[in-house]
């Protein structure tokens, strides 16, 4: 066989397998969802604000913090928190704040320097001590995040920038490695398409230092993973044929 009957050969397996595979990949009613709970996810709104997230954080070695003390400024600037748990605050010593919220810490550096607590402001500029992890199908990298308080799934994928095309939102759980505790690591199921669709949060937990954060991709995506570059044009244009009517033109919607 010469080399152009050989490549015919493999085009014609090519195009046959194509053929099958948009049906194969296809489940009823589930496309539009997706698609769906991609568009819509990063318009829903937190319960939560930003500082209500930051104020539950409770800071740690090496977080970075400032801190403004107003006419007092050989107390005011960045302080990392060092390996005592601890920031140096001039004549009046080291001040152990690990493990305290930013308000705990206001009212510590309000006993300890006699300023009035209304006129300290402290907040954390790099969120160092404690981590996440993503796996998955989310915006960018899989990756370590930092941990900034006790955010919900919700505004975690949020903030990383989404969920990518491929995303399954019927395939998304934390892990909870319990590091510490000496307890077994849980497992939680999460419900994205409900969460963002239906507005119902029973399963859109708030997160805890060190979570794993997994994000599955559907059939389509692994499938099309395993087709060859040359063949994925003709593949996305037969499974977008394939779909039912009230599927296409979802993304326009």
């Amino acid at each position: 066989m010469n080399t152009g009957q050989h490549r015919s050969s493999w085009q014609l397996r090519g195009a046959a397998l194509l053929l099958t595979l948009p049906m194969l990949a296809f489940a009823p009613g589930c496309a539009k969802d997706r698609a769906s709970v991609e568009k819509n996810l990063m318009a829903q709104q937190s319960a939560l604000s930003r500082q209500d997230v930051a104020d539950r954080y409770r800071v740690g070695c090496p977080d970075l913090l400032e801190v403004t003390i107003p006419n007092r400024p050989e107390l005011s600037g960045k302080q990392k928190i060092g390996p005592d748990g601890r920031i140096d605050l001039s004549d009046y010593g080291k001040l152990r704040i690990e493990g305290r919220t930013v308000p705990e810490i206001v009212t510590l550096l309000a006993q300890e320097t006699g300023a009035s607590a209304e006129t300290i402001n402290v907040r954390v500029v790099e969120y160092r001590s404690q981590h996440l992890l993503l796996f998955g199908e989310v915006i960018g990298w899989q990756r370590c995040v930092p941990y900034r308080g006790q955010e919900t799934v919700l505004e975690l994928l949020q903030r990383v920038g989404g969920i990518t095309p491929g995303a399954e939102p019927a395939d998304v759980y934390v892990v909870r490695p319990h590091i510490g505790e000496n307890k077994r690591p849980q497992a939680f199921r999460v419900d994205l398409r409900a969460i963002v669709l239906k507005h119902d949060h029973r399963t859109n937990i708030r997160l805890l230092p060190f979570d794993q954060i997994y994000v599955g991709e559907t059939r389509q995506a692994q499938i099309e993973k395993a087709i060859p570059p040359w063949l994925r044009g003709a593949y996305r244009m037969l499974w977008n044929a394939e779909q039912p009517p009230q599927v296409l033109g979802v993304r326009g919607q």
